[in-house]
């Protein structure tokens, strides 16, 4: 099984992916440092001074996943790689700004995090990005603790095609049956 998960900063994808992959004794691929070992980055933005990622070369990268891996990153939703399913974590506004504020981040970039959020970007591009692929596209709501996320995943995981999970505020894939997003 091959699970991304991804996500605007601050919904918990580091945290969350380490427990998926230590419960269901998943290989974890780590998609920033993939970028960082490998060199595969172009420039660095000289606003915040992040590596910013040569897309291509990083899909190329990851053609050949192992049979069992959890991959996380923000930048997932941006490439296509074998997957069976993705997880999209999703948090509230208020709490992701919270988050993104202890974090030290500056206004703009707290900004930044916030409309992407907002504009259910991550969703948006995994489906356009997978559509006609196979790989099941779920939400799940992250501002609970990493172990009742863990426990949404575990459902999903277990059985992709039955409970509908998604933010409460959006209904991805314009779907009310309670069916997955499949792209």
């Amino acid at each position: 099984m091959r699970i991304g998960i991804t996500g605007v900063p601050g919904t918990g994808k580091t945290t969350v992916a380490k427990l998926v992959a230590e419960n269901y004794k998943l290989e974890l691929i780590d998609l920033n440092k993939v970028v960082h070992d490998k060199g595969l980055w172009t420039t660095i933005d000289p606003v915040d001074n992040a590596k910013i990622a040569n897309l291509v070369a990083l899909s190329r990268e990851l053609q050949a996943l192992p049979e069992n891996c959890v991959v996380e990153g923000h930048l997932l939703c941006e490439i296509k790689i074998p997957l069976d399913r993705i997880i999209v974590l999703r948090v509230p506004l208020k709490v992701l700004e919270e988050r993104l504020s202890r974090r030290g981040y500056p206004d703009e970039k707290v900004r930044a995090n916030l409309y992407s959020e907002m504009l259910d970007y991550c969703t948006e591009r995994s489906l356009r990005r997978y559509k006609g692929t196979g790989t099941l596209i779920h939400e799940v709501l992250a501002s609970k603790t990493p172990e009742e996320v863990l426990v949404d995943i575990g459902k999903i995981i277990e059985d992709p095609d039955g409970l509908l999970f998604r933010a409460p505020w959006v209904d991805i894939a314009g779907t009310d049956n309670g069916a997955p997003g499949k792209a």
